[in-house]
């Protein structure tokens, strides 16, 4: 019951959350944020969902990359792709996220080992309510709205969210986003 809880409480919120980005209704608090600081604050969150399907994680950050958004949302943009990639790797395989600063974006890609998508279906999945059957995972729980908050949420906050994936090789997410504006 309190399982059954929780998936209706996250059902419920993801609709809310996709209501208000659509109507421009999320306010961002835009800051400088050290990259490596938002990801200790995300990795926490997603550390039992790994252990639990014995996942390796690896997490490398470009030292100084500083990126210029809302933290709390790229936050939630990030524990929404990691835990798409927990969901989707078997047993054993692995997530690994890098990120790296040009002059202009910070970008975080998440990579997992997971079942892929077919080149058919990568833009499809940042639309509302899309929930893809991928047969290597459980039966799904779910809205099908994360990934099309995320890439939302993204483009409020002037970056992009995009996707490489090959059937049975995994998928790459990429998160870019603004940089600190250098003096």
């Amino acid at each position: 019951m309190n399982r059954s809880q929780r998936v209706l409480l996250g059902l419920i919120n993801n609709v809310l959350n996709f209501v208000k980005v659509g109507a421009g209704h999320v306010e961002m608090r835009v800051t400088d944020t050290a990259a490596v600081d938002i990801m200790k604050d995300v990795e926490p969150l997603v550390a039992p969902q790994l252990e639990a399907k014995g996942l390796r994680y690896e997490f490398t950050c470009e030292n100084g990359a500083v990126v210029h958004a809302d933290p709390e949302k790229t936050q939630q943009i990030l524990l929404n792709l990691l835990s798409n990639a927990i969901k989707f790797t078997q047993t054993g395989g692995s997530v690994v996220v890098e990120c790296a600063q040009d002059a202009d974006m910070v970008s975080f890609a998440v990579r997992d080992t997971g079942c892929g998508i077919a080149p058919d279906k990568l833009n499809a999945i940042f639309e509302p309510f899309v929930q893809l059957d991928r047969s290597l995972s459980s039966p799904q729980e779910g809205t099908g709205l994360g990934l099309a908050i995320s890439r939302d949420l993204a483009l409020q906050m002037n970056g992009s969210l995009t996707v490489e994936s090959e059937v049975g090789k995994g998928c790459t997410f990429f998160l870019s986003l603004p940089a600190t504006p250098s003096d």
